[in-house]
């Protein structure tokens, strides 16, 4: 593959990201608006409205005083053009302010009043919206002591693919995972790569190779989650904004982000955090995520509701992140329905939320989303409740998945505890020593790993989440 064919493909993806299926969106609206279809644009205006979006809190405005898909209220005309307006002064806003303001009476002003409360910048910031430095500004950030860090992290040089190296490339790698108390990372997850797949398995070859300071709460080491991005560097190599056509890219997406294009900040906001060059430093990608966000495109809420759920810094938000999650998942955006699967499994003994994660999975899975069909075989494969369980299906799952799972493993103790559900306990014994190998390599304690072996070889099988954090 020649580095243009890998960076036409890093396009692709960030175009087929911006893309994705929405349940409401400005383009929607707008096509709605512009076909007279004024009850469906109205719906679809008010949706992104009431997450903060300017211009569909303006059209709101327009369309409640000329009654256009909605009964004319003048009082929440003006609500939402002074809503509007705390978001960024606007003329058609402003215009209605200045025609509606001196016919309001008290009980109008009441009115307004309760819409600002529910929808008004401030109540946002409260309900919705992450908690974001101002431009130009340093965050101060003090780190937790007992928290995971790496203790000596392994070498990207020593896990270089040659080809990358033959051609000069470069890349980075966003990728999360779970620090476990055997102080090595475990269930590494790619979450953007650049170029995309060209350095994911070498990355995961990094963390694996790691060695960590665990996470400790009274003294004791606790799992917990890591998000670091692993750079694979070559002098003179294309990497980032080196490249012109990246370069290109660049520039024309964020052209189009600065007009108020929602695709276009999203791409933007992908690229900044994929490249992560110095541009990133002077512009934040989680800030033009949130645009796009709250203008409806699912996989932008997906990385705003990631972010509150996985930042280091006083933007950490859990209840704001499970809106924005829930929001992407219901639209189809499949990494959303994964991540809120697995914060379900992970924080909630409860059936409903079981039963919620197991839905979200089975959606997932069922298209191309390798993390999804990984995930939902885990679970079928071993899950305590037995109705859940189905090893042939897990197979059929981890067949998909495998390629590229090589080092995990984990993906092996999937498949033995698959096929000693099915009795073949030859099989569940080879698959279970190879997860012992793989994982005496990276320096994990065997000792679970050999107790569901001891398992195997009594003839039984083994129930419970081997995914569990």
């Amino acid at each position: 593959m020649s580095r243009f064919r890998v960076l036409a493909g890093l396009v692709g993806v960030f175009a087929l990201l911006a893309s994705g299926a929405a349940q409401a969106d400005l383009y929607l609206a707008e096509q709605a608006y512009n076909k007279k279809d004024f009850a469906q644009a109205f719906a679809l205006y008010r949706e992104i409205a009431e997450m903060g979006h300017p211009l569909g809190q303006e059209s709101l405005a327009v369309m409640y005083v000329n009654g256009e898909g909605v009964k004319r209220d003048n009082v929440l005309g003006y609500g939402w053009a002074v809503i509007a307006n705390e978001n960024g002064r606007s003329d058609i806003a402003q215009n209605i302010i200045s025609q509606i303001e001196p016919h309001l009476t008290d009980a109008a002003r009441k009115r307004v009043a309760d819409l600002q409360a529910q929808f008004g910048k401030a109540a946002l910031q409260e309900s919705l919206l992450p908690v974001l430095p101002e431009p130009g500004t340093k965050v101060p950030f003090t780190p937790d002591p007992n928290n995971c860090t790496f203790s000596r992290p392994a070498n990207p040089d020593d896990y270089y693919p040659k080809a990358a190296v033959q051609q000069g490339i470069s890349g980075n790698v966003e990728i999360e995972y779970t620090v476990m108390p055997d102080r090595r990372a475990h269930h590494p997850r790619v979450i953007l790569g650049v170029p995309p797949g060209a350095f994911d398995q070498p990355a995961k070859n990094v963390i694996f190779n790691s060695a960590f300071k665990p996470k400790t709460v009274n003294g004791v080491a606790v799992p917990c989650t890591m998000r670091v991005r692993v750079r694979f560097t070559i002098k003179g190599g294309v990497a980032g904004s080196q490249s012109p056509e990246l370069k290109k890219t660049l520039d024309d997406s964020r052209k189009g982000a600065l007009a108020g294009d929602p695709m276009s900040q999203m791409t933007y906001a992908l690229l900044l955090q994929g490249i992560g060059t110095a541009v990133e430093a002077s512009e934040n990608p989680i800030v033009w995520n949130l645009r796009a966000a709250q203008a409806g495109l699912p996989t932008a809420q997906f990385m705003v509701g990631s972010f509150l759920l996985n930042t280091n810094s006083a933007s950490l938000d859990e209840r704001k992140a499970l809106i924005w999650l829930n929001k992407a998942a219901d639209a189809g955006q499949l990494d959303a329905q994964v991540d809120l699967a697995n914060y379900l499994l992970r924080k909630s003994g409860d059936p409903a939320s079981r039963a919620r994660a197991f839905e979200l999975l089975d959606r997932a899975a069922s298209t191309d989303n390798l993390e999804a069909k990984y995930r939902l075989a885990s679970l079928l494969a071993s899950d305590a409740e037995e109705s859940r369980r189905d090893a042939r299906r897990a197979l059929k799952l981890l067949e998909q998945v495998m390629i590229g799972r090589e080092i995990d493993p984990t993906a092996f103790e999937i498949r033995a505890a698959a096929n000693a559900m099915l009795g073949d306990f030859k099989a569940a014994q080879s698959d279970q020593d190879r997860a012992i190998h793989l994982a005496a390599k990276y320096g994990w304690d065997l000792a679970p790993q050999k107790g569901r072996l001891e398992t195997y070889e009594k003839n039984a099988a083994w129930t419970g989440d081997l995914l569990a954090l």
